[in-house]
This record gives structure tokens, C-alpha cells and sequence, in this order.
């Protein structure tokens, strides 16, 4: 299975693509990327979509700020030396699974659709 979860660093600008997987919990969709830990949420799959890419912004943006990104990434189990570097990788999927107890609990018990989404450059 390709991982497609990776952040590249153009000219000092990142671009992120995250294998998002969307399902629905009570009412509300999520909106879930397992290489971040991180959740949107909405009323419509496209509302969580929309709110996982705000919480998936303020968190690159806070990290970049605040000089924690590398740090956090890495605690996720990113490949990363540095943001100068040309491409961050996440963790495999396999690595993910067995790490990630939210993740294992979408795929074993929840109807779930997976999105490769593509975020806009971020400066």
C-alpha cells in the first residue's frame, strides 16, 4: 500500500499531502489524518474536510512559528533533519497501525472512505 503522507519544501514554501479518512461518528463527520493525529469535523463530509484543513493549517503555522514542527513530526515518526530539507516523509501505514490506536479502531470498526488530500503551499 503507497503512503502518500509526505510535506515537501518548495523555495522555502510546504506543501502537504495526507491520506485523510473520513467517516461518521454520531451525527458529525470526521475527518481524520493518522500521520498528524490530527481531526476536522462538520455536518457534511465537505465541512469536515474544510475544518481538517484549518486545524492541519494552524498546526503547520504554529509549528513553523513557534520552531516545534520538526520536533513534533518527529514524535509522530516523521523522516525529518530539518524544514530545509526537500521532502518529509511520514511513518509507513504499516508503522501507523500499530502505533496509532485511533487509527486501528477507524479501520476495524468504522465505515470509513480514504482521500489523498493535497493542502495549499503554506508559507
Amino acid at each position: 500500500m503507497e503512503d502518500l503522507n509526505k510535506i515537501v519544501n518548495r523555495n522555502g514554501k510546504l506543501s502537504v499531502t495526507l491520506d485523510v479518512y473520513v467517516f461518521m461518528d454520531g451525527d458529525s463527520y470526521i475527518a481524520y489524518s493518522p500521520a498528524l493525529d490530527l481531526s476536522g469535523y462538520g455536518e457534511s463530509e465537505e465541512s469536515a474536510k474544510n475544518s481538517f484543513s484549518i486545524v492541519m493549517d494552524e498546526y503547520i503555522a504554529y509549528g513553523v512559528a513557534h520552531r516545534t514542527l520538526v520536533k513534533d513530526l518527529r514524535a509522530h515518526g516523521w523522516k525529518v533533519r530539518s524544514l530545509k530539507q526537500r521532502k518529509m516523509s511520514a511513518p509507513s501505514f504499516d508503522i501507523m497501525l500499530q502505533t496509532n490506536d485511533t487509527f486501528k479502531d477507524i479501520l476495524e470498526n468504522k465505515e470509513y472512505r480514504k482521500i489523498a488530500e493535497p493542502f495549499p503551499v503554506i508559507a
